[in-house]
């Protein structure tokens, strides 16, 4: 099955902000959760939580930049 691109969207919602602003405060959290857990007690598992946690926010801010690039493109004439 072929990848087709999303169309761009038509305009910044309520749910974009909210995914940006929740990507924003995942990136101080996975830090702060990684350092607290290599000044307490260093495990493995605080690490890979601090980790994904960290991760999963550079991921949702990128995804949520890139729809802004799509957005602030122009739209398009239709092409046959």
């Amino acid at each position: 099955m072929l990848r087709r691109p999303l169309p761009p969207p038509g305009r910044l919602t309520a749910f974009d902000i909210l995914h940006i602003a929740l990507g924003a405060l995942m990136v101080p959290l996975g830090i702060l959760i990684i350092a607290r857990t290599l000044i307490v007690a260093p495990t493995v598992l605080g690490i890979l939580v601090g980790a994904a946690m960290l991760a999963l926010g550079i991921h949702r801010l990128y995804l949520a930049g890139s729809r802004l690039r799509l957005l602030r493109q122009k739209p398009r004439g239709k092409s046959r």
